[in-house]
């Protein structure tokens, strides 16, 4: 009889699997099949992470890639990295330990990288199953909770409100 231990690890090979067809398919794929949009995201996701480890920054390079290829309507929005690089720490902090100075991915087994590669980019599509209209073009989610937060401010605080508008300050730069 399976267990739900036995139920979980088949579920997260599967999901490991799925994520590693989606790099094969979209990342691993020579620039000349890559329209140029996609390779000015490519590039622009190196040239913008902050990790001086390189190995690092081309995990969370192909997490980002992917993720982007695969949501079109979202595609790259400034700050997803950072959504992502705090699960890329935890994951490798399970396996390496220590501060991340200290740590060498040297040594560390291809699969294994692409395993905790693969958990950050299902961690991110789940943080953004219920988030992912603040994060498309014109982020019109993030307009909406904008213009609700402006009209709570105006029925709470008539005079701020005023203030805000008479500076021409708008609360989405606030």
């Amino acid at each position: 009889m399976e267990t739900s231990v036995d139920r979980r690890k088949g579920a997260l090979r599967r999901k490991h699997i799925e994520y590693l067809d989606c790099v094969a398919q979209f990342h691993d794929i020579p620039d000349t099949e890559r329209s140029a949009d996609e390779i000015s995201m490519l590039r622009q996701y190196l040239m913008l992470l902050s990790f001086s480890k390189l190995k690092l920054k081309k995990s969370l390079a192909r997490i980002l890639y992917t993720w982007a290829i695969r949501h079109p309507a979202s595609g790259y929005v400034q700050g997803i990295n950072d959504l992502v690089t705090p699960f890329l720490v935890v994951f490798l902090s399970e396996y390496l330990g220590g501060s991340i100075d200290g740590w060498s991915l040297s040594d560390m087994p291809s699969e294994k990288i692409s395993d905790i590669e693969a958990d950050c980019y299902w961690s991110l599509s789940k943080l953004f199953d219920g988030m992912q209209d603040h994060y498309t073009f014109a982020q019109r989610g993030i307009q909406r909770l904008v213009f609700k937060m402006k009209e709570l401010v105006r029925r709470i605080d008539g005079k701020l409100y005023s203030g805000l508008s008479v500076l021409s300050l708008k609360l989405l730069f606030l």
